[in-house]
């Protein structure tokens, strides 16, 4: 504890037990076994420790329960994310409710104005350009927000994302050096901060790698924009291709299948995000890795922080990786 009073994870921490165990402890839960009791009340004596009465108020007087808003539960990425934030909020004694909105603008607004009108202890957010507004107003009603892969500029809400920047570089770097000149990047929709960071990491690296030019398909979080893109991207002759999200990669991988082009000998791909089926293929895919579950837990720690009236880092971005294999690692 570096000066002020303790929180309720230091407590925990000292105590070896879980956030969740401290609170049920000191409410007298019967649940909490004597020793367990006993053992929580001497860390918090020792720290200091002064539960916060409004947190514990909205706890009891609002449903234990927190929203998260996702774009698509298809989209494996997100569906991964989800999975890791109800189970992180399953272990501090919250339900999570969840709703897909579809990547649209109208649902994502109608899902937050659902939130407002529930009582929710908080909520994890990923926004869209067009949900500012919709933000704004929950955020002047008192709401607790977290903001998660994507962020909404000039609002002053925690966020959770990744930089994507230095993988794509790496990405252009790697298929330069294996003989590729004309390297296709279908990008995201400029709606989304992703979509927009990630096109500019994809300018950024092909303007600082030479002997590379970039050619660009504007698409969306769609595995047929990844179909279109790739069939875009190789009659303007590019001989690799990034594609931006997921579900983009899926459907690059399917235009590739079904045309029977040689992946990782005339072709090579990288995709977004791992999954078991990018790995599986009969030429393993190159892919930039999200480290999803860690994306999420960090998001459900931000916004449990909150809820808890504990101080949290306002923007957190955390690394990608570039996970090289078969589909690329060829010379042209």
């Amino acid at each position: 504890m570096a000066g002020g009073r303790a929180t309720l994870r230091e407590v925990a921490q000292d105590a070896g037990v879980s956030a969740s165990t401290v609170s049920r402890a000191l409410a007298g839960n019967p649940a909490i076994s004597e020793e367990t009791r006993q053992r929580v009340q001497r860390s918090a004596s020792k720290l200091n420790y002064v539960p916060n009465l409004q947190a514990r108020g909205l706890k009891s007087a609002a449903s234990a329960a927190v929203g998260l808003t996702i774009p698509s539960l298809i989209n494996p990425f997100f569906a991964q994310m989800a999975s890791a934030i109800q189970q992180a909020a399953d272990t501090d004694g919250y339900s999570l409710v969840i709703a897909s909105t579809n990547e649209d603008a109208g649902q994502l607004d109608a899902a937050l104005q659902a939130f407002s009108g529930q009582q929710l202890a908080g909520a994890i957010v990923v926004p869209s350009l067009h949900s500012a507004p919709m933000v704004q107003s929950l955020l002047e009603r008192g709401q607790r927000i977290v903001q998660v892969d994507r962020v909404l500029p000039g609002l002053d809400v925690p966020s959770v994302t990744t930089d994507a920047k230095s993988s794509i570089r790496e990405a252009v770097e790697h298929l330069r050096d294996h003989g590729h000149t004309n390297i296709g990047y279908i990008a995201g929709p400029s709606s989304t901060s992703t979509g927009l960071q990630r096109l500019e990491g994809f300018h950024e690296a092909i303007r600082a790698v030479s002997n590379t030019n970039g050619v660009i398909f504007r698409g969306g979080y769609s595995s047929a924009e990844g179909f279109a893109g790739a069939a875009d991207l190789l009659k303007r002759g590019a001989t690799a291709i990034i594609a931006g999200d997921s579900m983009m990669t899926v459907g690059a991988l399917q235009y590739v299948l079904d045309h029977k082009i040689g992946l990782g000998k005339h072709l090579a791909l990288v995709g977004f995000d791992d999954q078991p089926a990018f790995q599986m293929q009969p030429v393993p895919l190159t892919v930039i890795e999200q480290h999803v579950d860690d994306v999420g837990r960090r998001a459900w720690e931000k916004v449990f922080a909150l809820i808890r009236g504990e101080p949290v880092t306002q923007h957190d971005v955390l690394p990608t990786t570039l996970t090289i294999r078969e589909s690329t690692n060829f010379n042209i």
